[in-house]
């Protein structure tokens, strides 16, 4: 069965990366949440809060509000929600993936961590950048990007599944992560942002951790 998915229709999209150690994450939740009640309004729906567990919103207010005034979910959740505007606070992949479904034809907004860097993503989204406004472009070089779609196109609909897949994929992308031109983690963010399902981009990530 094919792994991929169309990208997601969104209205607006903004993110708060995750590029200093020292702010506190409930600034970083609050510029999030601030950002996100503003497009509730827009759109006329009360805004979701998705978290990778429910003990993530846990001591932030911000989050809290959300999840106490709209609704919070998990992938780990049975229960069915009606799609709106979206906070994913601190994302995997699979996290990212429910937020992206959840808020098709709404607003998402983004509080990034470090361990799934998400600026390939947001660049791809032309996501608004809530530290200062700017809508950041990749970083990647454009034989990298190259590389990628064409990894996307070979293999993304399976997920990197097969064994001529994850073959291709090292033979075309493993040069540049071992030049320090794509970190595994970029790669996951990157095909994301095109379609590829959340399981198909930890199999590429795990695939290129690997083989480095």
């Amino acid at each position: 069965m094919a792994d991929r998915q169309p990208a997601t229709q969104l209205q607006a999209v903004a993110w708060v990366p995750d590029n200093d150690p020292e702010r506190p994450w409930d600034e970083a939740a609050d510029l999030a949440a601030d950002w996100i009640w503003e497009r509730s309004q827009v759109e006329g729906v009360k805004p979701l809060l998705v978290t990778k567990t429910f003990q993530n919103a846990r001591g932030i207010g911000s989050l809290e509000e959300i999840a106490r005034e709209g609704s919070q979910a998990t992938p780990q959740g049975k229960q069915r929600f009606e799609h709106g505007p979206v906070l994913a606070y601190v994302p995997d992949e699979r996290t990212l993936r429910l937020a992206l479904n959840l808020a098709r034809g709404y607003s998402l907004v983004v509080v990034e961590t470090v361990s799934f860097p998400l600026s390939e993503w947001a660049a791809d989204a032309r996501a608004i950048n809530l530290l200062d406004g700017s809508t950041n472009c990749s970083a990647l070089p454009d034989n990298v990007k190259a590389d990628l779609d064409h990894a996307v196109f070979f293999g993304g609909n399976n997920g990197w599944t097969g064994t001529h897949e994850k073959e291709h994929a090292r033979n075309h992308l493993l040069r540049h992560v071992r030049a320090g031109c794509l970190a595994p983690e970029q790669a996951a963010s990157y095909v994301m942002a095109k379609g590829v399902s959340d399981k198909g981009a930890k199999r590429l990530r795990a695939l290129l951790e690997k083989a480095r």
